[in-house]
């Protein structure tokens, strides 16, 4: 039995050491790699026979195990990760070192081509240089006339002697006295881009001034202005309201203009550049610089249409001198004259300079050649032939004095080269910058001797105003005694009276359209009497339309708009109902019978209708009051207005200024203050007729009763809204009745003794006040003592004002006395 124990004992253990090693064997499989005591036998050669069941791992070195697979794992990623970061980084260094190659080839590239573009600027320069040197040479190899003085160049633009010019400041100082300035002449220089407008200007003033050699996008207002105090020429760029940078004056040099009106004309803009040069040897004008007409539809985002408007526009005004500027060709080749015929047909205010006359010159080889060029031009049309600097010239020679002797150089080459071809002397007028300079100054000045009559007109004019005004104010102080202001005044109330009856009976002297008032106008100005308001001052909508109420948006006055008010309460009154009633207004309106103390509901209903008309209408009638009296009122400025233009339109009224009753407004005021206070106790007596239209209780209670068709309600009534019902039923019909009753003797009233008074009444009332005034008290009405101190200063003042005028008259005509002679710009007289 023992054995069998034991026996049993052997196999179990046998068993359990077997399964333990299987289970080390699967985890060793499971880790992939060799047990520690394969890796302790030598040689890596297998374990003994006994195999896995043999080796024990004990679970430490199992977690060993795994840690270090894990570690390795992480170092082989880890590898990865740098290698990646390696090639990334070598990548990004790859394509920066492309970049900057690209950049350094861009950079070649640019410098090449920047080198390029200064070596063609410096031969294009050189060009430039070259010609300008070569167009040197010719110009100062041009001969002057024999006759010539060394300063000849300067003398074209000799100023005139220093009398004139301050003759010419004191005309336009009496000009400006006498509001009758005179106007500076205006020359609008019209045509196509690059022919010469700003360069023609420069020569006309001899002295570089305007942006010539660019692209002129915007007008330019050159205003010359005499300045008697200006030793110097002061040249200011007005504010340009345009540009936000530039809206301040600028004062700047002759130097400096040109690159400032050049930051001004960067867009194209249609307003002007204004510039003021200002000398006290100059007269006033003003030159236009246009931008130029455009060939193509559209050039620079401007359309050819939109700029002939522009220019258009500006060489409208018929006060206005057109230059019409071309290049010299061949005559059918030049065509700015057909859009000048736009708007000048006649040319009668237009002349032309043919510009780069002596590229032109160049081509004609016989005296018949350049005769039948020069006889090509308009009979009536003055042309002018002319050749200057080119802009590499005016650059080189930018002072005055060179840039002048550099312009009449260029006028002597044209005329040695035609003189070489034997042309026709009487073109020679044609010829040069000078002449055509001449024509613009002598232009001026014809204006400047058509000015001074008109002046001196004025002049005169005034000095006969003021004789005249003394004249009557001398009479006025004479008539200053009680028998003609009784007269004066007399005479104002008669016409005052009739204008206001005419306005009331009906008439549009008094023009409606200025003076008349529609519905809702009416109701504006009339103030808190304007909407018609209840007992309890709530606002009563009015619809016009709907209750057709006549001429509601036409403008009235007087007569008419009195008919629309009556109108218009007529609407308002028809649509008032009876105010609400309670059971508390029947039960103290029934009271006790004094013969059987029984109440009398009849009663009650007729006591209702007595206090809710009255409690309606009322407040209806003090409105219709007001307005009554504000349309009348409205009747005594009216009626001023017509006196006034009836003396506008009556020149013998306007003459007689002892007649003006405008030198005596406190009588005026009295005479109107007279009519106002009959208007409001009229409109007041006709309100208190209108209050008996309010019937007593007892009235409407016996009208009712009298009436066979009418039964008396029951005394003997227990339910109170059976009673309340029949009560207000039977109130309601008394106030419908009491209110078409009223409305129509309210209108009568109004009629018969508010309208037909003030038609009747008014002038014996007014007249009969004024008439009776006694001689004091009109001296004190027209203000007779203040009158008198008036008008005798007032003639002291115009007694020193004419002979003041008279001084200036002998002044004037000594100034005019320059104009009226021939005056010599450059040697020639015009």
């Amino acid at each position: 039995m023992l054995g069998k124990k034991e026996k049993k004992l052997k196999e179990d253990k046998k068993e359990k050491k077997s399964k333990k090693g299987k289970d080390a064997t699967a985890e060793e499989e499971d880790s992939g790699g060799d047990s520690p005591m394969m890796k302790e036998n030598s040689g890596g050669k297998p374990a003994s026979p006994q195999g896995p069941a043999a080796v024990v791992v004990p679970a430490p070195a199992a977690r060993l195990v795994d840690d270090d697979l894990e570690r390795k794992r992480a170092e082989a990623q880890k590898l990865a990760d740098d290698r990646k970061k390696e090639e990334a980084k070598r990548e990004a260094e790859r394509k920066e070192a492309e970049r900057k190659e690209a950049e350094r080839k861009a950079e070649a590239e640019r410098k090449e081509a920047e080198s390029k573009k200064q070596q063609s600027q410096r031969e294009l320069k050189k060009d430039d240089e070259a010609e300008t040197n070569i167009e040197v040479e010719s110009l100062e190899a041009a001969k002057f006339d024999m006759h010539d003085a060394p300063t000849v160049y300067k003398d074209q633009y000799a100023p005139l002697p220093k009398e004139i010019y301050e003759s010419y400041g004191r005309l336009q100082a009496f000009g400006r006295d006498l509001n009758t300035p005179i106007p500076p002449p205006e020359f609008v220089f019209v045509g196509k881009k690059g022919q010469g407008k700003s360069s023609l200007i420069e020569a006309f003033f001899g002295e570089q001034l305007a942006n010539a050699g660019t692209s002129t996008r915007r007008p330019v207002f050159l205003n010359v202005i005499n300045n008697l105090q200006q030793e110097t020429p002061r040249i200011t760029i007005k504010r340009d309201a345009m540009l936000r940078e530039f809206d301040h004056d600028l004062e700047v040099s002759a130097k400096e203009l040109s690159t400032e009106l050049s930051k001004r004309s960067q867009t194209n803009i249609d307003e002007p550049i204004v510039v003021h040069y200002e000398s006290r040897t100059v007269t006033n004008l003003t030159l236009i610089d246009t931008p130029g007409l455009l060939d193509a539809d559209e050039q620079g985002g401007v359309t050819r249409a939109h700029r002939e408007a522009l220019i258009t526009g500006l060489a409208r005004p018929s006060e206005r001198f057109i230059v019409a500027v071309e290049g010299t060709r061949e005559w059918a080749k030049m065509d700015v004259l057909n859009f000048v015929k736009k708007i000048d047909p006649e040319l009668s205010r237009t002349a032309i300079a043919y510009t780069k006359f002596q590229s032109h010159l160049q081509s004609f080889t016989s005296t018949r050649d350049v005769n039948k060029f020069l006889s090509g031009t308009l009979p009536d049309l003055k042309s002018f032939f002319v050749s200057l600097p080119s802009a590499g010239v005016r650059a080189r020679f930018s002072e005055p004095d060179k840039f002048q002797k550099k312009i009449y150089q260029a006028y002597r080459r044209d005329i040695n080269g035609l003189e070489l071809l034997r042309f026709d002397k009487k073109y020679d007028s044609f010829i040069g910058v000078h002449a055509f300079r001449r024509f613009l100054l002598s232009t001026a000045w014809r204006s400047y001797q058509e000015s001074v009559p008109r002046v001196l007109k004025q002049l005169r004019f005034k000095r006969s105003q003021h004789e005249t005004r003394v004249q009557e104010l001398e009479e006025q102080l004479k008539g200053l005694d009680s028998s003609k202001l009784r007269s004066i005044a007399s005479n104002y109330v008669v016409n005052f009276l009739q204008v206001v009856e005419r306005l009331i009976s009906g008439t549009s002297e008094g023009n409606p359209a200025v003076n008349g008032q529609s519905l809702d106008e009416e109701k504006n100005t009339t103030g808190s009497g304007g909407d018609w308001v209840d007992l309890y001052n709530r606002v009563i909508p009015v619809e016009p339309v709907a209750w057709k109420i006549p001429y509601w948006d036409n403008k009235l006055y007087g007569g008419q708009q009195f008919e629309r008010l009556l109108a218009e309460f007529n609407a308002v009154s028809g649509h008032t109902e009876m105010p609400e009633v309670t059971m508390d207004d029947v039960a103290t309106a029934a009271g006790v019978n004094k013969l059987n103390n029984i109440p009398n509901y009849a009663w009650a209903a007729s006591d209702l209708a007595q206090q809710k008309s009255y409690d309606a209408f009322m407040p209806l009638i003090e409105q219709l009051t007001t307005r009554a009296v504000f349309i009348m009122k409205r009747l005594t400025d009216i009626a001023e207005r017509v006196l006034d233009g009836r003396k506008k339109k009556w020149l013998e009224s306007v003459t007689n200024s002892v007649e003006d009753t405008k030198s005596y407004p406190y009588f005026t005021y009295n005479v109107k203050d007279l009519y106002n206070k009959f208007v409001e106790q009229t409109a007041k007596a006709c309100k208190d007729k209108c209050l008996d239209e309010f019937y007593s209780t007892r009235t409407i209670y016996w009208d009712y009763t009298e009436s066979a068709s009418n039964k008396a309600l029951s005394l003997e009534r227990t339910d109170q809204d059976d009673l309340k019902t029949a009560v207000v039923d039977l109130s309601t019909q008394l106030f419908l009745k009491q209110r078409e009753r009223i409305t129509k003797n309210v209108m009568l009233k109004f009629y018969n003794f508010f309208l037909v008074p003030i038609q009747s009444e008014l002038w014996t009332e007014i007249q009969g006040k004024v008439n009776c005034y006694s001689d004091s008290t009109l001296e004190t009405i027209f203000e007779v003592a203040s009158t008198k101190d008036k008008l005798q200063r007032s003639i002291k003042d115009l007694q020193t004002e004419l002979s003041k005028a008279g001084e200036q008259d002998k002044m004037f005509l000594e100034f005019a006395n320059s104009f009226s002679r021939p005056i010599a710009f450059d040697g020639k007289r015009f």
